[in-house]
């Protein structure tokens, strides 16, 4: 049966537009088009048509309505508009040596390059969002810890920051994820990057997972951070390192206090928009002495 989703065509002022894109990727929108106009911008995006869907909406009203924006929306269900989609995902580069490319463009390969091919389908996850961008940076600056161990994403999505796990030289990488849509997406970009022998895709819930972590990734949002925090903490190894994105600024502090209070340090903070990407580690207390 074919997923529906509910189409959004937002207009509004151009200097509180990237508020509206980061409120509509929070409430499930796996990515957004965004055109410019004078002094006007429309961003169309797709949420899914779930029960959650109403819920979506008032909350929608509510936000762009403080940032003087406006949307129409409809049921939505043919899939063409995929094809306009990816018009606008182009090759990014996150490093000097990590690159993220969708499968139907070509860039120039260089020594030590890795180059990570990714098909989003309607998966979130091509690199291009700054949550994901600043994984994909922690990731690279904690290559080192990466190398060798194993690694643990929350909500792979596409399985973009898996696969650049296995590619920066993790030797098991486990991805989970509960959306159907979002496991297969991931389980064809495993295959694309030749990364199957590594990394290990599954719907099996976070509580269940038993082995413990050198690198864990949770890019979700600010509200299921707090919610699965303990449960985080408890599949790191010690001296691991926690990587936790998808966080508004608004709610930093919030999630920030909830992670510190379960003894992590706060290792690194990265900030790109209204996005904030927070590191922690899992000091061991004898090496800290």
């Amino acid at each position: 049966m074919m997923k529906q989703w509910f189409e959004i065509t937002a207009k509004g002022p151009a200097k509180t537009a990237e508020s509206v894109a980061a409120c509509l990727i929070e409430i499930g929108s796996p990515g957004i088009l965004e055109e410019e106009g004078d002094g006007e911008n429309v961003i169309k995006a797709y949420i899914p048509a779930d029960l959650s869907l109403d819920k979506n909406r008032i909350l929608l009203k509510q936000r762009l309505k403080k940032l003087a924006w406006t949307y129409t929306g409809s049921f939505f269900e043919n899939m063409d508009w995929l094809s306009k989609w990816k018009e606008h995902i182009k090759p990014i580069r996150i490093s000097q040596r990590i690159v993220i490319k969708p499968t139907w463009k070509k860039v120039a390969s260089r020594a030590g390059s890795i180059i990570i091919e990714i098909d989003p389908g309607m998966a979130f996850g091509t690199g291009s969002h700054a949550s994901t961008m600043m994984c994909l940076k922690a990731a690279d600056k904690l290559s080192n810890v990466v190398k060798g161990n194993s690694v643990l994403d929350v909500g792979t999505g596409s399985g973009i920051l898996a696969i650049t796990a296995a590619k920066l030289g993790a030797k098991k990488v486990v991805g989970l994820d509960t959306d159907p849509e979002a496991l297969n997406v991931a389980r064809a970009n495993v295959g694309l990057n030749h990364a199957g022998k590594k990394v290990t895709i599954t719907a099996k819930p976070l509580e269940k997972v038993k082995n413990r972590f050198s690198v864990i990734f949770a890019n979700i949002i600010a509200e299921e951070l707090i919610k699965i925090a303990g449960l985080l903490k408890a599949r790191m190894m010690n001296n691991g390192f926690l990587i936790l994105s998808g966080i508004l600024k608004e709610r930093v502090k919030e999630v920030e206090i909830v992670y510190k209070k379960l003894a992590l340090r706060l290792f690194k903070v990265y900030a790109k928009g209204e996005w904030v990407c927070l590191v922690f580690c899992k000091q061991d207390r004898k090496s800290s002495n």
